[in-house]
């Protein structure tokens, strides 16, 4: 009796026991990525791939017959090991074998989707108050999976659940050069103060139906208001969000002033108060004189204003949309100040951003 009574302490001892376990039921269900290149660097020596510690929010349908029931809600699931590859979810569900379907839904990272809702009849999920105040906003939306029964791998011998990953949030580079004209007469130029005016910074992100056509298709963002006005930032010069390279001289190169800002997608408002802009003040020393100053007016970053010289030579840009990278260059002479900017996909600006299969 006093070895039964041990070996069961022991047993008790080095398993965790759930007692929700039912006969139907098989092993556990577990999560695995694919996703869309990582913006954050923190704690991650491969910039492409999740770092042990990031974490993802999943919300799990489970269907029988007609009827839905949820199985994940808000649930946790974290990397903890790199190789191989290790997810912890919490809590635990296990796959039930007489279900005809699941149906799992996620949000990164989890601390915004651990407190938004989904509806299980549809699939929408909302999260609100969502703050963007530096580069740790690199939110990605999952596409919708489903796992059918009767399908390999089926539910009794299912391996991890793979979610597909994309960008949610839009890109932000702004980089500055030189004239031509001022490259000829040999001038210096240097960028004193660069600051983004105005930026909507919190917004609710709402997902609706039609993962089918599009995984983030109807993924839509709406600025949040305070008291009649939008919560704005000013992303100043001493944020952590601009380059070191304000005060070094430009000479012929083009120098990234701005790099990759995470910002929330919007609309650019064109009348207002709050009318997104970004200010700029340079200095210029030509043929050997002093430095000479300049502080210009803020510019609308609609990018749309052709006098005073302010000009654009590209097609205005209306706002900032989700998964796109928008870089915009300044080019500094010493009458005017004319603006370009780029539209790409957040995937197309080169060898960093490719698609990560793990």
């Amino acid at each position: 009796m006093i070895l039964a009574v041990a070996a069961i302490a022991l047993v008790a001892c080095s398993k965790t026991f759930n007692t929700h376990h039912h006969g139907n039921e098989g092993k556990a269900i577990g999560f695995s990525t694919w996703a869309e290149t990582m913006t954050k660097t923190a704690a991650n020596t491969v910039a492409n791939s999740f770092a042990v510690g990031d974490d993802f929010t999943v919300f799990g349908i489970k269907t029988k017959s007609t009827t839905n029931t949820t199985v994940f809600t808000n649930a946790k699931v974290e990397k903890t090991v790199v190789a191989p590859e290790t997810w912890s979810c919490t809590p635990v569900q296990y796959w039930d074998d007489d279900a005809d379907s699941y149906t799992f839904y996620a949000i990164a990272p989890h601390s915004v989707g651990g407190t938004a809702t989904l509806t299980p009849a549809t699939g929408a999920i909302a999260a609100s108050n969502i703050v963007f105040a530096g580069n740790d906003n690199d939110i990605l939306l999952a596409e919708q999976k489903i796992v059918n029964k009767g399908v390999a791998p089926y539910f009794n011998n299912h391996g991890a659940v793979p979610m597909v990953f994309h960008h949610a949030a839009a890109l932000f580079d702004l980089n500055v050069k030189m004239s031509s004209d001022l490259e000829a007469a040999d001038a210096e130029v240097k960028i004193t103060s660069i600051e983004l005016q105005n930026i909507d910074s919190k917004g609710n992100l709402t997902v609706t139906t039609g993962y089918t056509t599009d995984p983030v298709a109807n993924a839509t963002w709406a600025t949040v208001e305070e008291a009649g006005n939008p919560t704005v930032n000013d992303f100043s010069a001493g944020c952590e969000d601009v380059s070191a390279n304000l005060g070094v001289d430009i000479a012929d190169q083009t120098v990234p002033i701005i790099s990759k800002l995470i910002v929330l997608p919007q609309t650019f408002r064109t009348t207002g108060s709050y009318i997104q802009k970004v200010a700029i003040e340079y200095s210029i020393k030509q043929n050997g004189g002093d430095w000479v100053a300049y502080t210009p007016d803020a510019y609308n970053l609609t990018l749309f204003d052709n006098v005073d010289n302010k000009v654009n030579t590209d097609t205005a840009v209306s706002g900032w949309a989700k998964g796109t990278h928008y870089t915009y260059t300044i080019t500094i002479d010493a009458n005017a100040i004319k603006f370009t900017a780029t539209i790409q996909n957040w995937l197309d600006g080169g060898n960093s951003w490719n698609y990560l299969a793990n």
